[in-house]
């Protein structure tokens, strides 16, 4: 087995022939948009990908990622750069750098609209409800929606189905809401600008659920998938030979005393207190404007979430590596797999485990070097530093707050 970058014709969905490259580097991401970076050689099979249209911009086409054979993951071409370097030996490359995301990119690039089956001029001002129904069944009600059947055609996604409905997950519910600008106060919980990536996050929230855009036969085929508990048999220990290094580091509150003053007649003036907001030493107060409400879950959405977000942050950084019996991957002969959104666990200390979930696996093919590498890079909890996301990033405070405790305790 190797790995394999192919050409993918986004109109015929045939994939070409190999195609030549330096170094690959592919993060697939829970619930986020994976991003790629590939850098080829400028020889005359690449210049064949690279086709602009009258304006010079480059005209879409795909690659498709094949790790080792248990993995595979078809790529969105997002734009390219031509460099030509002299090198240590005298000798000049000419290298073409593709870069892009996997085809979540799709949802990020969409709103949900509240009535897909009208364009932007015809919707209306209010919220319509989705549910309440199985996770996987609202994500993929909305997502055909918008993608596949939306009343815009050029919102659809040519070759792009939706995956049979299991019903798996628990009964969620997601409210698309439109501000009314001639209502005296805004709606509540106004939230049209969120993308499908945003409501599939929301979702997840709820229900823990995952969204994947897979290459089908024909075309893209959109589905989801819930996190597979392997905390048993995917474990990552220093006795193991496959948890080299784990650090767990603390930051103190940027805001958990929250002042809100608002036009809400139950109580104008309000405080909502985040972990520290009565210790002296400890107390940050931030004042939250929500002058243009009198809606009381508007005001109390708000509070929520700048407590959140001012919160004390625990992060857990991790190096792991894969074992012959334990991979990325498909499952095998004796070989368990894993996969982005299952559940694993570190060995962390003597009596002191971790279980979360695989947000983020780091895959690097490098042929630049004296030898040919590859390396698989997994993230165990969050994938991100960014607290875009302020509930999933409080959630995961939360949960190592509790690992501190037990690691403090299994010291005494």
């Amino acid at each position: 087995m190797a790995v394999l970058l192919e050409s993918l014709d986004l109109t015929t969905w045939e994939r070409g022939r190999p195609v030549t490259f330096y170094k690959v580097e592919y993060a697939p991401t829970w619930n986020q948009v994976g991003a790629f970076v590939a850098d080829l050689p400028a020889d005359a099979r690449t210049w064949e990908l690279i086709q602009l249209d009258s304006t010079g911009d480059l005209l879409p086409f795909g690659l498709v990622l094949s790790w080792n054979g248990v993995y595979t993951a078809p790529l969105l071409v997002e734009d390219w750069t031509f460099s030509r370097v002299l090198g240590d030996d005298g000798g000049i490359r000419e290298t073409i750098t593709l870069t892009g995301s996997d085809f979540l990119a799709l949802l990020a690039n969409r709103i949900v609209y509240p009535n897909p089956a009208a364009g932007w001029a015809s919707q209306t001002a209010g919220a319509v409800t989705y549910g309440p129904d199985p996770a996987e069944t609202v994500i993929k009600d909305i997502v055909a929606a918008n993608l596949v059947n939306p009343g815009d055609s050029d919102r659809a996604v040519p070759g792009l189905t939706i995956a049979a409905d299991q019903g798996r997950g628990g009964t969620v519910t997601y409210k698309v809401a439109t501000p009314d600008p001639d209502a005296e106060s805004d709606v509540s919980a106004a939230n049209v600008n969120d993308s499908l990536m945003d409501m599939v996050r929301a979702v997840d929230e709820q229900s823990p659920m995952g969204a994947v855009i897979a290459l089908g036969a024909a075309g893209l085929v959109f589905d989801c998938e819930p996190p597979r508990d392997l905390s048993e048999a995917a474990v990552f220990s220093p006795t193991l030979g496959n948890l080299p290094e784990a650090s767990l580091t603390s930051s103190a509150p940027t805001g958990n005393a929250i002042l809100v003053q608002s036009k809400d007649t139950g109580g104008e003036f309000t405080e909502g207190s985040g972990a520290g907001a009565d210790s002296p030493w400890r107390r940050v107060e931030q004042y939250v404007d929500q002058t243009s409400t009198d809606v009381a879950d508007d005001v109390t959405t708000a509070t929520a979430q700048a407590i959140a977000t001012g919160a004390g942050r625990r992060r857990i950084s991790v190096t792991v590596a894969d074992l012959p019996h334990l991979r990325f991957g498909s499952d095998g002969d004796g070989v368990q797999g894993y996969r982005v959104g299952d559940i694993v666990t570190l060995d962390l200390r003597d009596g002191v485990t971790y279980s979360d979930i695989v947000s983020r696996v780091e895959l690097v093919a490098d042929a630049t070097g004296d030898a040919y590498t590859e390396t698989v890079t997994p993230t165990i909890g969050t994938a991100t530093d960014d607290a875009s996301d302020q509930t999933i990033d409080a959630r995961l405070s939360a949960r190592l707050r509790e690992l501190e405790r037990r690691l403090r305790g299994s010291a005494t």
